[in-house]
């Protein structure tokens, strides 16, 4: 052997050795373990689920009970043109007309949409759909009042009486005993609230102070519907204040009485017969105030246009001992 021959090293095929990579460590919060971090995943999937479904449940909810109307707030009305007549009966005469009053909105609802339930509540439809809400107006007549029953019964509104003036020639302001606990149990209730005060106003600032009388009773309560002037005649009254009033001074008491509550932020309206609103209120003076129309029939009977009819005094609804007043109203206020 050569001893200056250097010996050759044996050729080495074996690939190179990759280096192993340190596995991260993912740090949970609070300090959980992986498994209990993946149930607590699980479950919160789980609840937005459920909350996705109760939020779309209670939309749906929501809209079964603020279903349409026949107007919205901002609704175009038919308006009276010139030449159009009212046609009225007269016990004296039989039938007759007079020219209607140009620019007043005419009623429109049609007699075939009308519709009784067998607890006599009335509705109105339109292309088959629910086109009303069903209502009732109280007083301390009525006693106390279980509101929610009269909810469960089907009722959306209450109308509530906050006063109203006396017969006498001294005509003294009264508040409801009943007002301010009908108001806030009916709220409570979830019912939508409207409220009126029993005028007899004989001169502008008479209403004026009855209007004032009801915005501080309210003290900023909110009414989801209008503050009513029910201005009447009492037939029974011995000497009735009201007697002798013209239909212009009866006029410009309902629009002192409706102006003074609109500039407050209530919606104003008229409680009215059709034989007022014909022979004693001049409605082309009032063009912005709804009309609460009374007639109790089981159907309407009345020229010009109203969001309101009161068709029954002597109606049942549960949680109200004796007769009630009945109203359908044709409007959304919300």
């Amino acid at each position: 052997m050569d001893e200056n021959k250097v010996p050759q090293q044996a050729e080495d095929n074996s690939a190179p050795e990759t280096p192993k990579k340190e596995k991260k460590q993912i740090k949970l919060p609070f300090g959980l373990s992986g498994k209990l971090f993946s149930i607590l995943c699980v479950l919160l999937a789980v609840i937005i689920a459920l909350g996705s479904a109760f939020s779309v449940s209670m939309v749906k909810l929501y809209n079964s009970r603020r279903h349409g109307a026949v107007y919205d707030m901002d609704s175009e009305l038919t308006l009276a043109e010139k030449g159009d007549m009212v046609p009225i009966w007269n016990p004296d005469f039989g039938y007759g007309a007079i020219p209607a009053l140009e620019g007043v909105p005419v009623c429109t609802y049609k007699e075939e949409n009308f519709r009784t339930d067998s607890k006599g509540l009335k509705y109105y439809y339109e292309n088959g759909e629910l086109a009303s809400y069903t209502g009732i107006d109280v007083s301390s007549f009525n006693g106390y009042i279980d509101f929610n029953a009269v909810k469960n019964y089907g009722i959306d509104f209450v109308i509530v009486r906050l006063g109203g003036r006396g017969y006498g020639e001294e005509g003294v302001v009264f508040e409801d005993d009943c007002a301010l606990y009908n108001l806030k149990e009916a709220r409570k209730a979830g019912l939508m609230v409207g409220a009126y005060f029993f005028s007899q106003a004989i001169s502008p600032e008479e209403a004026k102070e009855e209007a004032q009388f009801c915005l501080n009773l309210l003290d900023g309560f909110y009414l989801d519907y209008p503050l009513v002037f029910d201005w009447e005649t009492i037939d029974s009254s011995e000497n009735p204040r009201t007697e002798n009033i013209t239909a212009e001074t009866l006029t410009e008491c309902a629009k002192t009485f409706c102006d003074t509550v609109n500039a407050a932020g209530y919606i104003p309206c008229l409680y009215t017969d059709s034989k007022k609103a014909y022979m004693k209120f001049d409605l082309s003076k009032l063009p912005d105030v709804d009309i609460w129309y009374a007639f109790y029939n089981d159907e309407p009977d009345m020229y010009y246009n109203y969001m309101m009819w009161q068709y029954s005094c002597t109606g049942y609804v549960e949680g109200i001992e004796g007769d009630v007043d009945l109203n359908i109203c044709f409007k959304n206020y919300k």
